[in-house]
């Protein structure tokens, strides 16, 4: 095993952290983003806001029928959002 072999290793664990690091922040800037919209649409009209619920329950729906850990994680998020506006 050549000596570079462990900062190999170490500069790959590295980037794969920073990776990860970067993926939160892009999620967390994307929720806050999606947060801010859903208020926004909802403050328009009543209408709008009957509409943006209507599509959002289409959503947790579609996400049930997935049956996994990460769509409930989603359908979490999703009805957090609804009961934030």
């Amino acid at each position: 095993m050549p000596d570079s072999s462990p900062n190999a290793a170490s500069r790959l664990y590295a980037l794969a952290v920073a990776r990860d690091t970067a993926n939160l922040v892009d999620l967390d800037a994307s929720l806050a983003l999606a947060r801010a919209s859903a208020r926004t649409l909802m403050a328009l009209s009543p209408q709008a806001a009957l509409l943006f619920k209507s599509f959002a329950q289409e959503e947790i729906d579609r996400l049930s029928l997935d049956c996994t850990e990460e769509s409930e994680g989603s359908i979490a998020i999703v009805r957090e959002t609804l009961n934030m506006v």
